[in-house]
């Protein structure tokens, strides 16, 4: 696709292209172990290993990683692995995408995401219990979830489950991992889902753009059939999200 393509649409920005031997570190599964090779898709915003003969899946394993419980923490975005920080590595898993070297990584705003306050943080149960919450049970399953004032400003973390009403708490929403700092009343944050509808955005998921309008990324609509991929890497997360942008490859070329 050439460049002159790729960025007709409103609204978006050139990021790069697909690198020869690309890899992305992508949320594991808490308690899984991933080996190199193995073929891994995205369920309920965290990879696992691929069951059935294919249609989903996003890439291959670079490297045997025991994925350690959910007490451990993401680490903070950014961390070079490299550079001696290796405490929190395996949670995140690294991964050769199924995608042509090539294929055009785009960029542009986002609109429809939930904005929410902490009302209380439970840490042994990774448990958000928040003000209004998100209209019915598990619609926010799998999301992206970034701290953006507070205690804990500048984590990442995925929904793994939120029980609106009629449970044993109501408002409450569990992530897939506790988090390094301790949420407080103080601690603000935004998730890619929607009240309306189960529309939850994650990892390589699938949303459209209202390019002809406002040229921004929609995340009230698409989900498992929209026209663009998220296509980021963890460490990058809380820049996209901090700015209220996402970085997306066309879902044709992928799915």
């Amino acid at each position: 696709m050439a460049l002159t393509q790729a960025t007709s649409l409103k609204g978006f920005e050139w990021e790069r292209e697909v690198a020869l031997g690309e890899m992305l570190w992508i949320p594991g599964d808490p308690g899984v172990t991933f080996t190199e090779g193995d073929l891994v898709e995205i369920s309920n915003g965290v990879l696992v290993v691929g069951t059935d003969s294919g249609a989903n899946m996003i890439g291959r394993v670079d490297k045997t990683v025991v994925c350690p419980a959910a007490e451990t923490a993401f680490p903070m975005p950014g961390n070079a692995y490299w550079a001696g920080d290796t405490s929190e590595e395996k949670t995140l898993i690294p991964m050769r995408p199924l995608i042509p070297v090539g294929t055009p990584v785009l960029k542009a705003t986002f609109a429809g995401q939930q904005d929410e306050t902490v009302v209380s943080y439970t840490a042994a149960t990774r448990a958000i219990a928040c003000t209004t919450g998100f209209g019915a049970d598990d619609r926010p399953n799998g999301a992206l979830l970034y701290v953006y004032e507070g205690p804990g400003k500048g984590e990442v973390n995925v929904v793994e489950d939120y029980d609106h009403t009629g449970g044993a708490a109501e408002l409450l929403l569990i992530c897939h991992r506790a988090f390094r700092t301790t949420l407080t009343t103080s601690s603000k944050f935004i998730v890619l889902s929607q009240t309306s509808g189960a529309v939850a955005m994650g990892f390589f998921g699938r949303l459209d753009s209202d390019a002809m309008a406002d040229g921004k990324l929609d995340l009230t609509d698409g989900q498992d059939d929209g026209d663009f991929t998220i296509f980021m890497d963890f460490r990058k997360a809380a820049y996209y999200l901090g700015n209220l942008m996402l970085p997306v490859v066309r879902s044709s070329l992928l799915y």
